[in-house]
């Protein structure tokens, strides 16, 4: 087990070593604007498909205790808060951002595709680094299983009550002080994964999702994308729901169409 703990650390630092380089470099080369936030989007959700799937790999494999692989998923969540730099490398944050009328819609939609683009980048670097045999268990080669140990429509549920959970407490993250707020997301996600990640692997990121999930065998894609698509956007429409009583993108769409039959 310590071999595959100290390949783990290997891998995963060299991961945010690389990604820190390139922002490094997309700082120094690119302007602030959009090509600069899409490239950010695009590193930053590469760092977390990348480490997950190496964190998955040593959850699955690996054999570690449970309190073990917690404690690596709180330093983990730690680590990505502290170097995404304000990317929100999950669609569902974006989606969110669009609906309370935050950010343009075509933003969004490039967004969208930096995260997935991202995801897709993951599943062809990660077998590379492999390669390297950093760790015991990258020899490892029978598939991977799916996470989901229940019906779908249970793990829409699950899922969704996930993302719920967590955009509730990003809410009213900002009231938190900055040098804590790492930690409150940290703690919210490490608490959701024990609750759920027996039962879905409690995801509730569909970029992310696609990057480890989706590779695995024991569901058809319709079913991954109903449980960890839909799912999660369901909770974070809740949220807003919840929080707002009501969508402000809507609301904003009948003001301006008020608007329009009055003039």
């Amino acid at each position: 087990m310590m071999h595959s703990l100290l390949g783990f650390v290997a891998v995963v630092g060299c991961i945010v070593a690389l990604c820190e380089f390139l922002r490094l470099v997309t700082h120094s080369k690119v302007r602030p604007g959009l090509t600069h936030d899409l490239l950010i989007e695009v590193i930053s959700t590469l760092q977390l498909s990348c480490c997950t799937r190496e964190m998955v790999l040593l959850g699955t494999v690996g054999g570690i205790q449970p309190w073990l692989a917690l404690s690596l998923t709180y330093l983990l969540t730690v680590l990505h808060c502290l170097t995404s730099q304000g990317a929100t490398c999950n669609p569902c944050g974006s989606l969110e951002q669009w609906l309370r009328a935050q950010t343009p819609g075509l933003h969004i939609i490039l967004r969208l595709g930096a995260q997935f683009v991202a995801a897709v980048l993951s599943q062809v670097l990660m077998p590379l680094i492999w390669l390297l045999r950093l760790s015991p268990l990258h020899e490892w080669r029978e598939e991977c299983r799916s996470p989901l140990n229940m019906a779908p429509w249970q793990g829409v549920l699950v899922e969704m009550t996930c993302a719920l959970s967590l955009f509730l407490t990003l809410r009213f993250l900002p009231r938190v002080e900055s040098r804590y707020r790492p930690h409150v997301v940290a703690l919210t996600i490490t608490a959701i994964v024990c609750a759920g990640g027996h039962l879905t692997g409690a995801v509730f990121n569909p970029a992310l999702a696609f990057a480890v999930v989706f590779l695995c065998q024991g569901n058809s894609f319709l079913q991954y994308v109903t449980v960890y698509w839909i799912g999660p956007i369901i909770g974070m429409v809740a949220s807003i729901l919840i929080l707002d009583h009501g969508i402000p993108k809507l609301r904003q769409y009948r003001a301006s169409s008020h608007a329009v039959k009055r003039d």
